[in-house]
Order: C-alpha cells, then sequence, then structure tokens
C-alpha cells in the first residue's frame, strides 16, 4: 500500500501543480496561459485554412481572402489607438477605468463607423481584377467594421482587468466557430468563396456583443469629467495610432497590394504562405498581450530590463520554429494544400524571417508604450511603413510573389533597427544583451518550477 502511494504521488503533485498555475493570475503565468491559447488558435486556423485552400484552389481562397480583409483591416486601422490608450490610462488612473471604457466605447463605435464608409467607398476602385458580386460581398462585409472595433476595445478592458481567462475564452472561440461552420458548409456542398467568407466574419459579432453588453453592466458608471478622460483616451491615442497602424499595415497591407496588382489566384497562394508563416508569430503576440500593462506599472530601469527579457526569450523560441518549418516546407505545404500550392514555397520561407524580425520589434516597441511615449514609437515604425509601400508597388509587378517577401522582410529588418537605437540614444539606457543566456534560461525554469513547489494556501 505504501508502495502503491508512493507511485501516486509524483502525479498527484503534477496535477495539484498543474490547478494552482491554471488559477494562477500573475503575469508569468498569465503569459503562459495565453501562450497556450494561442496555440490552440493556431492549430484551428491551420485546419480552417487548409479546408479552405482545398476546396477553394488558389483563385477561390484568393477571391475569399479579398472579401474578407477589408473590413478587418479597415476596422483595425481606423482604431486610432484607443485600445492602447484605454490600457495605458486604466492601469494609470484605476479609479477612472469605467468612464474610461464607456468613452472608449463610445469613440470605437464613431471610428467603425468612419471605417465602414472609407470601405464602401473605396473597394469598388481597388478590387478592379475581381468579380462584381466579389466586390459588392466586400462592400456589405463593412458593416461589420464598428463590431470589430469594439472588440479591440473590449479586448483592450480584459487586458487592464487582468481577466485573461475571458479574453483567451473569446479569441479561442471565434476560430473554432469558423472552423464549425468551414465543416458544415463542406458536408452540405456549400463550400464556395463568398459561404466561406461568411463563415470567417459572421461568428465573431454576436461574441463582440456579448463582451460588451457584460462590460456595460460591470460598468454602470455616469459619465463624470467626461472631457478629461476623452483627452487622455484620444491624447495618448494618437500618440500610439501610428505603432498601431503600422502593425495593421504590415498585418494587411501585402495581400491589400496584392489584391490590386495581381490575379485573384496570386492573392491565394500568397495568404497561404502568410497564414502559414504566422503560425510562429503567437510568442510574441502572447508576450505583448501580458508585457505592456505589466511594464506600465513599472520605471524605466525594470520596463527595459523586462521588455528584453521578454525579446530574447521570445524571438529565440521563434526563429527555432521559423528554422524548423523552412525544413518542412516542401514536404508540408503540397501535403496540406496541394501542389498548386507549391509556388508559395520561397515566399513563405521570406516570410517566416519577416514574422520572427516584426515579432521581435512588436515586442521592444512595449517598452516605449509603458513609458507614455507613443508618439515616438509611431514615429519610428511610420519609417518602416513609408519605406514598405512604394517597395511593395515597385517589387511586385517586376518579381510577383517574391517581391512582396522582400518588401516585407526589408522593411521589417529597418522597423527593427530604428527601434534598438531609439532605446539606446532617447531613452538614454544602455541597451541590455540581445541574445538569449543562461539568466533567462534559468528564469524560466525558477518561474516553472515555483509552481510545482508552491503550497495550495500560496496561490
Amino acid at each position: 500500500m505504501e508502495q502503491l502511494n508512493a507511485k501516486s504521488l509524483p502525479n498527484s503533485t503534477v496535477w495539484s501543480s498543474l490547478k494552482r498555475f491554471s488559477k494562477s493570475n500573475d503575469n508569468s503565468s498569465a503569459a503562459v496561459k495565453t501562450m497556450f491559447v494561442s496555440v490552440l488558435i493556431l492549430l484551428v486556423n491551420i485546419l480552417t485554412g487548409v479546408l479552405t485552400a482545398r476546396y477553394l484552389g488558389p483563385t477561390g481562397r484568393g477571391e475569399q481572402t479579398a472579401m474578407v480583409n477589408w473590413s478587418q483591416f479597415l476596422a483595425f486601422s481606423m482604431s486610432f489607438g484607443i485600445p492602447s490608450a484605454l490600457i495605458y490610462n486604466a492601469k494609470k488612473n484605476p479609479d477612472d477605468a469605467g468612464v474610461l471604457y464607456r468613452m472608449a466605447l463610445l469613440l470605437g463605435i464613431v471610428f467603425g463607423t468612419a471605417a465602414m464608409i472609407i470601405g464602401i467607398l473605396v473597394l469598388p476602385y481597388w478590387l478592379k481584377s475581381f468579380s462584381p458580386e466579389v466586390v459588392r460581398f466586400a462592400q456589405w462585409s463593412m458593416i461589420l467594421c464598428p463590431i470589430v472595433v469594439v472588440s479591440q476595445i473590449n479586448n483592450a478592458a480584459y487586458q487592464f482587468r487582468g481577466d485573461y481567462k475571458k479574453f483567451n475564452w473569446i479569441r479561442y472561440l471565434t476560430p473554432l466557430l469558423t472552423l464549425g461552420m468551414i465543416i458544415v458548409l463542406i458536408l452540405g456542398g456549400w463550400m464556395n468563396p463568398f459561404t466561406t467568407a461568411l463563415a470567417y466574419l459572421v461568428p465573431g459579432a454576436p461574441l463582440f456583443i456579448g463582451m460588451t453588453l457584460v462590460l456595460l453592466r460591470t460598468y454602470r458608471v455616469k459619465m463624470k469629467d467626461a472631457y478629461l478622460n476623452f483627452r487622455r483616451l484620444f491624447t495618448y491615442g494618437l500618440g500610439s495610432y501610428g505603432n498601431d497602424l503600422l502593425g495593421q499595415f504590415s498585418y494587411y497591407i501585402d495581400q491589400i497590394v496584392i489584391a490590386g496588382l495581381l490575379r485573384p489566384a496570386d492573392l491565394g497562394l500568397y495568404a497561404v504562405a502568410v497564414s502559414l508563416s504566422r503560425m510562429v508569430k503567437f510568442f510574441s503576440n502572447s508576450i505583448t498581450v501580458v508585457l505592456f500593462p505589466k511594464a506600465s506599472e513599472l520605471g524605466k530601469e525594470e520596463a527595459v530590463a523586462l521588455t528584453f527579457k521578454a525579446f530574447r526569450i521570445s524571438t529565440t523560441f521563434t526563429l527555432l520554429g521559423s528554422l524548423l518549418l523552412m525544413v518542412l516546407a516542401p514536404l508540408v505545404i503540397p501535403l496540406l494544400y496541394g501542389k498548386e500550392f507549391n509556388e508559395a514555397l520561397t515566399v513563405f520561407r521570406l516570410l517566416l524571417l519577416e514574422v520572427t524580425i516584426s515579432g521581435g520589434t512588436l515586442i521592444l516597441a512595449q517598452v516605449f508604450m509603458a513609458l507614455g511615449k507613443p508618439k515616438f514609437v509611431s514615429m519610428l515604425q511610420g519609417v518602416g511603413l513609408i519605406l514598405v509601400i512604394p517597395l511593395l508597388f515597385l517589387l511586385v509587378p517586376k518579381f510577383g510573389l517574391l517581391g512582396a517577401g522582400a518588401a516585407m522582410l526589408s522593411s521589417a529588418v529597418l522597423r527593427l533597427l530604428f527601434i534598438i537605437l531609439n532605446i539606446k540614444y532617447n531613452l538614454k539606457v544602455k541597451l541590455p544583451w540581445m541574445f538569449i543566456n543562461r539568466e533567462d534560461i534559468q528564469w524560466m525554469k525558477t518561474t516553472m518550477n515555483s509552481y510545482i513547489r508552491k503550497k495550495p494556501s500560496e496561490t
């Protein structure tokens, strides 16, 4: 009996440690759990992308991408930095969190409506290589712009509240519902670019509306000092807007340009390459979600040290994942998507490097955001945007998909250099070590071991 108990003890210890870790609300735990959810989302998105590409082919995949991307792109681009401003100001002024949230919500609806109008007017001129039916569908999808902007504000609210459980559940449920709808379409024989686009666009809407209602009930406050809180949000938001806008441009601009310059089939090939390359982005995205709110509470030296630690760890894992995918790409792409997608191999490898570098830049940018200097980041990263757009227009018509990959990679390298140089010279701090070291590895081991050793009463 004693032997049985001794054998079962390690399993019991591991299980109790996992339970404590799942219930913990500290930043290390939140980052790891957010990363775990990001992996689940990644797997769901890969399966969804494989099914979509298999049943639609390059041309159909390109048409579906054109119909879906614009509403997302314009909504994120027209947020004017309000989500970041909400996190920063709510952390600095926790007593005003309710008023700040309601003001941010109002601004989000206004900006989302503006994005909707812009999209309806612009799309017929930009999507000239697509059929009139595709253009009309893309215009109708603009109705979702206000909801998408509001969803960003809700995500920001869950972040400054430290409620990463709800934040992650919403993130996971949206792609999971999309996958479910894709499977239903396949089984019912209703798969085409238009129904697939609906599967991508529709599932998130009721979730986003539900999030808003829950948060409004949580923050039943009067709009006191409305102008003061408007100024807080709008001043910081405009400062961080360039950084947020660049992030969205770097996420969508290549596909937006290709939609206007190349055939729908080329856009389909590129969309598959982009989707696969972003497999490794979950490292930086997961860390950034937790890093910004935490760093906003710290002084300059502590914020820089924490940011560089996150940069070293995230970039190392991202690069290792990218190298592995580069090796496996010739087997994975034709196996998952079909031989007709082999043309995407070269641009896929370039985009893997771009994602690795851009993820590191995003993490380093958080130190400026946390220290209340968002305008500086916007100015710096704006240089990268100024370069990438002409590079895309210059290289894509001449070199096709390869030109798009080269343009994106060049911009990513320049933005990383700008961020590093200005951390040193404008924050006037000594640059920490850029590459992972023993201390980082030991910190990761200590962080995980602390949950194994921790007593239930300590969590």
